[in-house]
């Protein structure tokens, strides 16, 4: 027991030391990657992404200030925990740590004033460079100025600030920069961006050797979690910061690759002219140089290529020469009308041209075709123009990537976020965003438009009777059969669930509201949509409602949105027509509706609703007395605005609304607490009081439970309480229904099957259930004539009723003549105006009333 306290105490110990963990974070000033804001917290895109992880994690970040070498010094020595912004290399390895998922990509740029006319690596000969001291941009200028042979001096600085500092000083003449903070110096200081970019690299955060291995787990996972979520806070921080900066439309990954390929193409430049002072001396070394240059060039994972002023190829790398399944010499001299479908071939003639004749650098997306070949290839191409020593053009060089995969990604993206992967329809928000700018058409002069709403009635039958994978079929077959319905103009799509959307237009000047087609044709297509569907070895019969509204119903799109809602609402209650056009008088009923629904909850909660009682009786003879056997609770409802509301229109909307079980409780403690007082004829422990139950209210999770608390706690027997269900309550869920039943039985509580003859109850059920009593409905009684159907039905539910051993009451007694018949049928127990009217309870607490 001692032992497991122990381990007990000891993990408890081990969760809270993983809840409170403090690191000391290196921070140099490297906008906009890492810095102190304003009020001296961590800032920057580094900053902000390691508060993020901190926040989720709970550790306590403390800054500490540091120049870029100093950070590395205090990062060697132990006395920093981690440092943002660092790159991976195998020096470093020996006395740091990284995790592996990159938090950052980023490369390098060397900025200059205009006047330098720094162009490419040669220009930086007898010039002046400032570079972070003891970063990866210093080791590899100098490797760079040590291959060219240049007569250049490295400035090393302690930030990157100092060195446009320096520039602006005049002590250098060009400073090296990540190019996030370089891009924003641009605008502060009188400097430019060169065209030379180079190490483009993944940058980590970086530990102290053989410690924190759990945060630099942490750091992989969520970095990858961030990265996985395109809405993730992790791009929101990288766009905040890079806001200020010119947009790529194209992948980083493709800018590294240009940068890669820009490097490559300035190294060929810089050897060509360097080679070319050197001629004289270095022909071997030029001979090397070039074997080198092709090595490199047909090592790239990029189509490079040199054409001259006709366009003809003039040199080609390995990766052009596998796209065209061709040797260099069968491509040297030849155009792209030798190797390009027509089409491509007069596009590329009509870019490259334009380089020549221009003479500047261009850059563009190409959709190039192979002769035979039906898939397009996508590039990026980047084209210079070559010059001759005197200056003028000779031809071009051009670098070009395959995005091919990019532009795949791409498309499937884009079909993702604007299309129903289930239906292959345009989803929900394309549908949105296509109405949007429809009705903007038609609000500047354009045609009208029609707006329909669709939904399959009782489809969550489909998927709970058959299955969820007929559902998904039922619905791919809708969506194939809407989208063979429409014209090439028009538009279906799917909103959600089993509802969609149409967009028609009118023709050319047609007046929506007098074409007398457009009905005629809608109904046509809810009739096509609502034949039956083959799923798999099934035949399923759907139907199909539709509201409809026209654009020139509405001031905005979200009053179609709402006219298409309420006339497809309309549509299916209705049992006639399953298409509905929105007017006016839907738009008032709708509005009728919500003041009821308000009004509804007020009276729930001030309790404002009043339970009414109708006894019932039984009179064996004419000459018998009455007896009364109980009382029916019927709830009744007055608002001070909308006057008596019938039950007939409150419940079903109670029951649309979820507020069955609030009107439940406030019927049930109505008559709790009046049943004590009320008359009794038949019984000594008091009146007998029936309240209806809905199918909603039985199947209510804890229902058995809430009335059997509440008779407890009201100290009354549930032999006076009696359930009144309808048959639609009977045919779903009869094993759960049944359950339910026993156990209220076992409390005493009865129950009566009101309105039967109404619904669809089977004998089977009759038999299955603990029923007391059938109760037929008025609407019977009331039309009873001899020989008539309703006097049959009647005379069968009695008989019925006799056979099974259940009682019968008759409701809707209203005359004498009504009530010598049942008696003449046998039925004995009634219920009507003939004998009472419903009134509150406090009218029958007196003897003489009843």
């Amino acid at each position: 027991m001692r032992n497991l306290l122990a381990i007990a105490l000891l993990l408890l110990a081990s969760e809270s030391m993983a809840q409170d963990v403090t690191l000391k974070v290196g921070v140099y000033d490297n906008p906009p990657k890492i810095m102190f804001d304003e009020y001296g917290q961590l800032s920057g895109i580094h900053g902000q992404i390691l508060m993020t992880i901190a926040q989720r994690h709970n550790w306590q970040l403390v800054p500490v200030e540091c120049d870029w070498d100093q950070c590395l010094k205090l990062l060697r020595e132990g006395r920093i925990d981690i440092f943002p912004d660092v790159v991976k290399n195998d020096e470093r390895e020996t006395w740091a740590s990284f995790h592996n998922e990159p938090a950052l990509l980023s490369w390098s740029q060397l900025y200059a004033p205009k006047e330098e006319k720094i162009t490419n690596l040669l220009d930086l000969n007898n010039k002046r460079v400032a570079v972070l001291r003891d970063s990866v941009q210093e080791e590899y200028l100098k490797q760079l100025i040590e291959n060219f042979d240049l007569n250049s001096e490295l400035y090393p600085v302690q930030s990157l600030a100092e060195g446009f500092d320096a520039v602006v000083a005049g002590k250098v003449n060009a400073t090296s920069a990540d190019q996030l903070f370089g891009d924003k110096q641009v605008a502060e200081y009188d400097i430019e961006m060169t065209p030379i970019m180079f190490l483009p690299n993944e940058v980590f955060f970086a530990v102290p050797k053989g410690f924190h291995s759990d945060i630099l787990t942490t750091l992989d996972r969520e970095l990858k979690r961030l990265k996985a979520d395109e809405n993730s806070v992790y791009y929101e921080i990288i766009e905040r910061w890079s806001s200020g900066q010119s947009r790529l439309t194209i992948p980083v990954y493709v800018w590294w690759l240009i940068a890669v390929l820009a490097l490559l193409f300035s190294t060929v430049v810089g050897f060509n002219l360097l080679l070319r002072r050197k001629v004289a001396e270095k022909t071997k070394a030029l001979a090397e140089s070039k074997y080198r240059l092709n090595t490199i060039l047909d090592s790239v994972e990029a189509y490079i290529f040199i054409k001259d002023k006709e366009l003809k190829y003039q040199y080609a790398n390995q990766q052009v020469l596998k796209l065209f399944k061709l040797n260099l010499d069968s491509v040297i001299g030849r155009t792209d009308y030798d190797l390009f479908d027509k089409s491509t071939a007069d596009t590329l003639k009509a870019f490259d041209n334009k380089v020549i004749k221009s003479g500047k650098r261009a850059a563009q997306g190409e959709v190039n075709t192979l002769p035979g070949e039906k898939k397009p290839l996508h590039f990026w191409s980047v084209k210079v123009p070559l010059y001759d020593t005197n200056r003028n053009v000779i031809g071009l060089c051009g670098i070009s990537t395959d995005i091919s995969e990019y532009q795949s990604m791409k498309e499937e993206i884009q079909s993702l976020a604007y299309f129903d992967p289930l239906t292959g329809l345009a989803n929900r928000r394309f549908m949105l965003e296509r109405l949007k700018d429809e009705f903007y058409r038609y609000l500047n002069g354009g045609d009208d438009g029609v707006l329909a709403m669709l939904d399959i009635d009782q489809f969550k039958k489909v998927n709970d009777s058959v299955s969820h994978d007929a559902g998904d079929e039922l619905l791919v077959l809708f969506g194939q059969r809407l989208e063979s319905e429409l014209l090439q103009t028009e538009i279906a799509g799917r909103l959600g669930a089993d509802e969609f959307m149409v967009l028609l237009k009118s023709k050319s000047g047609t007046n929506l509201l007098e074409d007398k087609n457009l009905r005629q044709r809608l109904q046509v297509l809810v009739e096509r949509l609502s034949e039956p569907y083959q799923l798999g070895e099934k035949t399923e019969s759907v139907s199909v409602s539709m509201g409809v509204t026209l654009f020139s119903d509405a001031q905005n799109t979200g009053d179609l949105l709402q006219g298409a809602d309420l006339a497809l609402s309309q549509a299916k209650e209705t049992k006639a027509s399953k298409l509905q056009f929105f007017n006016t008088g839907i738009q008032r009923e709708f509005n009728y509706r919500q003041q009821m629904i308000a009004g509804l909850r007020q009276a729930i909660t001030t309790e404002s609703l009043e339970v009414y009682l109708q006894p019932q009786y039984q009179q064996l003879t004419d000459e018998a007395s009455l007896c009364c056997l109980g009382f029916e609770a019927l709830l009744r409802w007055h608002d001070e605005e909308l006057g008596w509301v019938s039950p007939a229109e409150f419940i079903p909307l109670a029951e649309s609304q979820g507020l069955m079980p609030d009107l439940h409780r406030l019927v049930l403690n109505q008559v709790l607490a009046a049943i004590p007082q009320l008359p009794h004829d038949l019984s000594d422990k008091g009146a007998r009081v029936a309240i209806n139950v809905s199918a909603s209210q039985f199947k209510y999770p804890g229902f058995v439970e809430d009335i059997e608390a509440r008779l407890t706690a009201a100290g009354i027997s549930g032999e006076l309480l009696e359930l009144e269900v309808t048959e639609s309550l009977l045919i779903d869920d009869i094993e759960n229904t049944a359950a339910n039943m026993e156990r209220l039985k076992r409390l005493g509580v009865t129950f009566a099957l009101d309105d039967f003859g109404t619904g669809y109850a089977s004998l089977g059920y009759l038999k299955r259930l603990p029923l007391n009593s059938l109760k037929i409905d008025q609407s019977f009684v009331r039309d009873m004539k001899n020989g008539n159907s309703d006097e049959a039905i009647v005379r069968t539910v009695i008989a019925l009723g006799k056979s099974l051993d259940l009682a019968i009451i008759a409701e809707g007694v209203e005359t004498e003549e009504h009530l010598h018949k049942l008696q003449e049928m046998g039925c004995f127990c009634f219920q009507g105006y003939y004998f009472a009217r419903p009134e509150p309870s406090d009218f029958w607490i007196s003897d003489e009333r009843v």
